[in-house]
C-alpha cells in the first residue's frame, strides 16, 4: 500500500471503534499461529536440537516461512510457489504494520503510522487500513495457515516426530 501524507484538516481521534481493535487482535493472533507453524516445521526439517530450536524461534517470521517454501520447492523439482512467497511477504509486511503501528482514526477511517516509513521531519506518513484491507489480510493468512497446518502434519508423519503439543484442527 502506498504511504500517504496526513491529509490537511483531517479530524484525528485516538478512540478506536471496537471493530478496529478486534480486527487488529484477530490479525495478530492468526499471524502468530502461522509463525508458530513455520517455526515448528523448521524444527522438524532441520532436526533441530534445543539450541537450534531457540535460534529458529527467534528468526523473523518471514525468514522461517520463506525457508519452508524454498524447502518445498527443492523437494518437488519444477514446483514454483511464487504466489505463496508473495503472499508471505505481503502478510509479513501487513502484520508488522498492524502490530507495531500507532493507530488513530482519521475522518472516521482507521489510520496507522509506523515510523519505519519516515521520509522527512515535516510529514507524518501512514496508511489507511479499512475493513476490506483487514478482510483481505485475514483471507490470505487464513489460507497460508491452513496450508502450513497441513504441511506440519505431513512432515510430522514423514519424520515420525512431533514438534507441538498444541492441538491442530
Amino acid at each position: 500500500m502506498p504511504h500517504v501524507p496526513m491529509p490537511e484538516g483531517v479530524a484525528l481521534s485516538r478512540d478506536l471503534p471496537d471493530w478496529v481493535r478486534l480486527a487488529i487482535a484477530d490479525a495478530v493472533v492468526v499471524f502468530g499461529r502461522l509463525e508458530q507453524e513455520a517455526v515448528e516445521i523448521a524444527w522438524l526439517l532441520k532436526g533441530a536440537d534445543l539450541k537450534q530450536k531457540l535460534k529458529l524461534a527467534r528468526n523473523p517470521a518471514q525468514e522461517n516461512l520463506t525457508f519452508l517454501v524454498a524447502f518445498i520447492e527443492r523437494a518437488a523439482p519444477g514446483l514454483k510457489l511464487d504466489a505463496m512467497k508473495d503472499a508471505i511477504a505481503g502478510a509479513a509486511y501487513e502484520r508488522n504494520l498492524i502490530a507495531h503501528g500507532s493507530w488513530s482514526m482519521a475522518n472516521r477511517k482507521p489510520w496507522v503510522v509506523w515510523h519505519k516509513f519516515l521520509e522527512d521531519d515535516d510529514s507524518v506518513i501512514g496508511e489507511f487500513f479499512e475493513r476490506p484491507r483487514f478482510e483481505r489480510f485475514m483471507k490470505i493468512t487464513g489460507r497460508l495457515l491452513a496450508d502450513f497446518l497441513r504441511y506440519h502434519s505431513e512432515f510430522e508423519s514423514l519424520t515420525g516426530k512431533k514438534t507441538t503439543s498444541v492441538p491442530r484442527a
